[in-house]
Formats: structure tokens, sequence, C-alpha cells
């Protein structure tokens, strides 16, 4: 049986231009202090990292740095070190850094929001947040499951809240809330244009518990057909 050029030539298209779907899921991290569990990566190691500044943005690539150290919570009452400390050899370090991943690359990207540093009171259950990029509106808000929502008792959030991403026609739901979860805190960390597709990705803050802190992005460009955005990577860390 012969083999129909159509078809070997699909198949070289989907070997050079792999789909989204495909896209290898990236590693996510930040630098700072956490328990040794929640980090991964290796002293060495280059990540490519966001930095963002009041002029500019830009994703380049950065030598990490994770040392050991004094981690209140695991190593109270001992004289171990199992917590772990990452930073990069810059006098600035980066919002975000990523590793294996072939949608991001280096070079200047386009910022339409950054969290205040410490700044946890905006909370997306209480401020539905618009956001632009280039022509293009976005709104960004905690809506319930249906018309009648039944609310979680001293939280501002109905039950089985969903965080939406809405653009034109189009809406996306991001994450889902597991009934009233316990404490949760969702809040945008990030959003711009970081895989120079001209459309909005985001880093945002989600979570089930008030002690737990999980970090999602989204890229526009790794998106399936008809949605907004697709999550690639995440990092989770804890506290107590």
């Amino acid at each position: 049986m012969k083999t129909r050029p159509s078809l070997i030539f699909s198949v070289l298209i989907a070997l050079v231009f792999p789909s989204a779907s495909q896209t290898r899921r990236a590693h996510v991290i930040e630098t700072g202090q956490f328990h040794g569990d929640e980090i991964h990566a290796r002293s060495g190691e280059r990540w490519l990292g966001l930095f963002v500044s009041r002029r500019r943005s830009a994703l380049r690539y950065s030598t990490i740095n994770v040392t050991k150290v004094f981690d209140d919570i695991t190593d109270y009452g001992t004289d171990q070190k199992t917590g772990k400390r990452v930073r990069v050899n810059s006098s600035v370090q980066p919002l975000l850094l990523a590793s294996h991943t072939t949608a991001l690359t280096p070079g200047p990207v386009i910022t339409a929001f950054k969290m205040k540093e410490g700044d946890y009171s905006h909370g997306l259950d209480r401020f539905p947040l618009t956001l632009r990029l280039g022509q293009k509106s976005y709104v960004l808000k905690v809506v319930a499951p249906d018309q009648n929502p039944q609310p979680c008792p001293e939280i501002n959030f109905p039950r089985n809240a969903r965080l939406v991403l809405i653009s034109g026609h189009s809406q996306q739901v991001l994450y889902t809330l597991d009934v009233c979860g316990n404490e949760p805190n969702w809040y945008l960390v990030w959003a711009g244009d970081l895989d120079r597709d001209g459309k909005l990705d985001l880093y945002v803050n989600v979570t089930q518990h008030y002690d737990v802190s999980e970090r999602k992005l989204f890229l526009s460009s790794q998106a399936r057909r008809g949605k907004l955005v697709r999550e690639v990577g995440s990092f989770k860390t804890g506290g107590c």
C-alpha cells in the first residue's frame, strides 16, 4: 500500500513543530527559602528567569545557587539543615524561574500587571481584575458555579468557586475550589506577554488551604483550540 504524500508531510510537520499538547511541562520555582522537598533544582543549573522592573521586563538565563539552611519548622530542636535557599547570580532576583520548556526564550517581555511585593490584600475573591495587553482586554475574576450560589462561611468565596479568565466572547475556567476549602487565598502575581505571541499570560497564586501556596504559570501560546491559555507549570510550597 502506498503512503499518501500529504500524510508524510503531516508527520514531518508534527515532528518539526510539535503541538501544544506535546510541549514539555515546565519546572517552575522562585528565589527564597523553602522546605527541602519543595526544591529539586541544583546549584550551577541555568534557568530562565523573569526579571521585572519599573522600566522593563525580560527573560534571561541565570545560574542558580541552592544552599542548605536551617528550617524553622522541620529542623526545630535539631542541628540539621534540611531547608533550601534559592538565589541567582544577580543583584536583582527574578520573579520566577522556569526550566525544561521550549515555549519561552530569552529577551524582552511586556508586563501588564505585577503584584506589589508583600501585598496579599487584593484577593481575587474581592477584587476582579481588568487587564489590557495591546488592544485586547481581559478580566480575571472569581465566579459562582451556578445562578444560585451558596456562600462559604467566614470567607468571600461561594461554594465550588471558579477562577475564570474572560476575553471578548471567550471564557475559561482556570481553577476550581473544592467546596469551601480551608481559608483559600487567590491572587494574581504577574500578567503580561511572556511568550511574545501578543496574548495574555498569567502567573497566579491559587490554593485550597491557607497554609499552602500554589503558583501556576499559564501561557497563551500553549492553549488548546478554543481556549485562552494553558497551564504549563506550577510551584507548590507549604508553611507549617
